[in-house]
C-alpha cells in the first residue's frame, strides 16, 4: 500500500514548479486538471486481475491550485498537500499530509531563480534539502542533502515533482546513507534529455529520456520525495516522456530498466498514459494514468 501512495503523491507533485509560464515556483497550466486517476491491470498465468489504485483530486481558487486530496482505491481519503504562495504567485511552501506522516517544504527564492527547497518533517531525522543550480535559463545541477532513515520507504512528496518530469524526479530522492547526491542534468530544447547521478565523486547512474511533441499538464507542478510517478523530466519538460532509460552502478553489476510509454490525446492534451512492467515471476502489469480536466 505504502508503495502505491508514493506513487500517486508523486504523480501530483512533479509538475508544479516549472510548468506553461516558464517561471520558477509557478503552476500556472492553460489547462486545469480537476483528477488524475492511477489503475493497474495485472496478468498472471492467463488470469487478468484491473484495479483502481489511487485517485488525486484537484482543487482551484481562480488560477492557482489551493489543495489536492489523495485517496485510495476506494476513494478514502488518506492525504492532502496544500500549497501557500507569495504575490508572484510562485510557491512558497507545501504543507502535506500522508497518513501519519507530515512533511513541509519551504521554497526559497534569489530574484526570479528557485535556489533551495527545504523539507521539515515530523520524522527529526528527515530534514532534507534540494539545491539548484543553472546555467543560463535551465537547471544543470541539484544537489540533494540530508539523511532520512525513510528515505526509500515514505509516503511523502517529491519537490521536484513540481519542477522536473515525473521520470526524472522520481530519479532524485534522499539517501539512507549520510551523503551528498548530485545530479547532472543535460537539456535537448525545452526537454530534459539525460541526467548523471554522482555520489562521493563516482558516478552511480545514468538516466535518458526520449518525448513525443504533446503537452506536459504537470509541467511546474511541485514534488518532494522519492517513488514517483513524476520525475525531473516530468517536472521541467514541455513534453511528454515516451521512452525512459535507466542505469544503476552497483558494486559488483549492473541494474537496468528500460519503458516505453503510450498516450491518449485529446486536443494535444493526455488523458491517459500506460506502460508495462515484467517481473521475473511472469507477473506483468499496465500501469494507467488518467487525467480529467475543467
Amino acid at each position: 500500500m505504502k508503495n502505491l501512495i508514493k506513487s500517486v503523491v508523486l504523480v501530483t507533485l512533479c509538475a508544479f514548479l516549472f510548468v506553461s509560464c516558464e517561471k520558477e515556483g509557478q503552476y500556472l497550466p492553460k489547462k486545469k486538471i480537476s483528477r488524475i486517476t492511477t489503475s493497474t491491470a495485472s496478468t498472471l498465468w492467463g488470469v487478468t486481475t484491473t484495479a483502481v489504485t489511487g485517485y488525486q483530486d484537484f482543487e482551484w481558487s481562480g488560477k492557482l491550485l489551493s489543495k489536492i486530496t489523495l485517496r485510495d482505491g476506494d476513494g478514502d481519503v488518506y492525504g492532502a498537500v496544500v500549497p501557500q504562495y507569495d504575490n508572484k504567485k510562485r510557491v512558497t511552501s507545501l504543507h502535506c499530509v500522508t497518513g501519519d506522516d507530515i512533511d513541509d517544504f519551504k521554497f526559497t527564492y534569489d530574484g526570479k531563480d528557485l535556489m533551495k527547497i527545504t523539507r521539515y518533517s515530523n520524522d527529526k531525522d528527515a530534514v532534507t534539502e534540494y539545491s539548484f543550480r543553472k546555467d543560463g535559463k535551465n537547471v544543470v545541477e541539484i544537489t540533494v542533502q540530508g539523511y532520512s532513515s525513510k528515505a526509500l520507504d515514505y509516503a511523502g512528496i517529491n519537490p521536484l515533482q513540481f519542477v522536473l518530469p515525473q521520470e526524472i524526479a522520481e530519479a532524485i530522492k534522499p539517501s539512507d546513507e549520510k551523503v551528498s547526491i548530485i545530479y547532472r542534468l543535460a537539456w535537448d530544447g525545452k526537454n530534459v534529455s539525460s541526467m548523471e547521478e554522482i555520489r562521493n565523486g563516482v558516478v552511480a547512474g545514468n538516466y535518458d529520456w526520449a518525448y513525443d511533441d504533446g503537452i506536459n499538464p504537470l509541467r511546474g507542478l511541485f514534488s518532494t520525495g522519492n517513488g514517483s510517478l513524476n520525475g525531473f523530466e516530468e517536472l521541467y519538460s514541455a513534453n511528454n516522456v515516451l521512452e525512459s532509460h535507466s542505469i544503476i552502478h552497483l558494486t559488483l553489476t549492473n541494474l537496468e530498466e528500460h519503458f516505453k510509454y503510450e498516450y491518449e490525446y485529446d486536443n494535444n492534451y493526455p488523458v491517459k498514459k500506460s506502460w508495462l512492467t515484467t517481473a521475473s515471476t511472469g507477473l506483468e502489469v499496465v500501469h494507467t494514468v488518467s487525467y480529467m480536466y475543467l
